[in-house]
């Protein structure tokens, strides 16, 4: 009989789904017995009139902050300056609307305000992060799965994109709104879906694997595939847009068990140097890595093999299909050229902050090989760029 190994895993947080659940925030006494909420939202939302329907359901509360958040992916000055919000507010529950952005900077701001430490104090598990102010997360994107994961990413203040980890980052209640992400730009709905899709296949091929992640990540890469390009064609239907919601949270569940691998650190490196979107890097690191992983490693794809219908040899050819099924060289095209050496890529690949992802992958990249892959993401880059 084989070792028993543990499935180490977080807690996962209620869940509601459907149009309805804003209901949710208006029970008696307020959301989790607090009377005062702090709503962090990103511009989008707030355009979009979402953001007002968030504010009508807490109608009843004493006190609701609407935080606006900045563009682009947090900043450990973003974060510090909602904690502050969060901490003067007293003790409110803390709401987060809209993408990965949004829900990190109002995971992390949470945790935080509990202390009088910046978020950088935190940043690479150097710290324990003290005890949260429970967190109502409601995804308006279907890509990073931030609403059921214990890690988070902030840009500190040398430029580096980093994590913080912990059961203190997990929100207490999920809302899966399929009208929250209706309106959703095309080239948005790409990108985000295909976050999603990275983070099953790099949780279920990597060396923490097992039953319990794998069951998430492959359920979540027949949503993808069943209904990505149905969301990028008409983002009005709602059925598909609430399946890309689903599987946005499993493949959130995947990766919060069996983490990301080589594809995230290629991705990690390109929005630390090149402040590349992250569903856009991780799709093209995914699409620059997948070739050589499957050739080193063909074992660990079979599962994702049977679930897509493909032969493992395939594999890459089928993801390069999917890329061309939902546009995304046009979210490439919106970035832009990339102004960045092979050597200095690769070297990003293997600092310390990405380093976890980098050893999680399922084949190990020497030195060669991984100077490889970064000018494989390089002409990749160039080559959805001319699409």
């Amino acid at each position: 009989m084989a070792d028993r190994a543990d499935h180490p895993g977080g807690r996962l947080p209620a869940v509601v789904t459907g149009r309805n659940g804003l209901d949710r925030l208006a029970e008696p006494g307020g959301p989790f017995g607090r009377t005062t909420a702090v709503i962090v939202a990103d511009g989008a939302v707030v355009a979009s009139g979402y953001a007002g329907r968030i504010q009508a359901a807490l109608a009843a509360l004493d006190v609701c902050h609407l935080h606006i958040v900045a563009p682009g992916e947090p900043t450990a000055q973003s974060v510090d300056d909602v904690a502050a919000v969060v901490r003067a507010a007293g003790a409110p529950v803390v709401i987060g609307a809209g993408g990965g952005s949004a829900l990190d900077t109002a995971k992390q701001a949470a945790a935080i305000a509990g202390a009088p430490h910046g978020v950088e104090h935190y940043a690479l598990g150097a710290n324990p992060l003290p005890a949260a102010a429970p967190v109502v997360a409601i995804p308006t994107t279907a890509g990073t799965g931030s609403e059921v994961t214990r890690t988070c990413i902030v840009t500190d203040r040398n430029g580096r994109k980093v994590w913080t980890w912990g059961d203190e980052l997990l929100p207490a209640l999920v809302m899966l709104d399929p009208a929250a992400t209706a309106t959703l730009p095309a080239h948005l709905t790409a990108a985000t879906g295909l976050d999603a899709f990275v983070h099953a296949v790099e949780a279920v091929t990597g060396r923490r694997s097992n039953a319990m992640v794998a069951a998430p990540a492959l359920h979540a890469v027949r949503l993808v595939l069943d209904n990505l390009p149905a969301a990028v064609a008409d983002g009005r239907d709602l059925d598909v847009r609430l399946a890309m919601q689903e599987a946005a949270m499993l493949a959130g569940l995947a990766i919060d068990g069996g983490g990301t691998g080589i594809a995230h650190s290629i991705g990690h490196s390109l929005g630390t140097l090149a402040h590349v979107p992250h569903g856009v890097s991780v799709a093209v690191g995914l699409g620059a890595a997948l070739d050589w992983n499957v050739a080193g490693t063909p074992e660990a794809f079979d599962s994702l093999a049977a679930v897509i219908g493909r032969r493992v040899g395939s594999l890459a050819e089928a993801y390069r299909q999917l890329l061309a099924a939902t546009s995304f060289p046009a979210a490439v095209r919106l970035v832009g050229p990339l102004e960045l050496e092979a050597d200095g890529l690769a070297a990003a690949m293997i600092a310390v902050e990405n380093r976890p992802m980098y050893d999680n992958n399922c084949g190990r990249a020497d030195d060669a090989e991984r100077l490889t892959l970064a000018r494989a993401t390089l002409r990749l880059w160039d080559e959805l760029l001319a699409a």
